[in-house]
C-alpha cells in the first residue's frame, strides 16, 4: 500500500510540474491547479506518454500546448 501511495504521489508531482510549465510557457490557468492536473490526466492518458513528456522537459509537446491553449480559451472546461 505504501508503494502505491508513493507512486501516486510521484505521478501527481510530475503532473504538477508539467502544469507549472504550461502556465509559465503558455498562459496562466483560469482554474485551480487540481483542475488543471485533472485535465492533464485526461490528456496524457498513459504512464508511457507521461514519461515521454518528462524526458522532454522543459520543452512541451506542441500537441499538449495546443490542447492546453484550447482548453483555457474555453474557460478550463467550465
Amino acid at each position: 500500500m505504501v508503494n502505491q501511495i508513493a507512486e501516486l504521489d510521484g505521478y501527481l508531482a510530475l503532473l504538477a510540474q508539467i502544469a507549472d510549465e504550461l502556465e509559465q510557457q503558455v498562459a496562466p490557468c483560469p482554474m485551480t491547479q487540481p483542475l488543471l492536473i485533472a485535465w492533464l490526466t485526461e490528456w496524457v492518458r498513459s504512464p508511457d506518454a507521461l514519461r515521454e513528456i518528462r524526458r522532454g522537459l522543459p520543452h512541451l509537446p506542441p500537441a499538449l500546448i495546443s490542447g492546453y491553449s484550447s482548453w483555457i480559451h474555453l474557460g478550463g472546461g467550465q
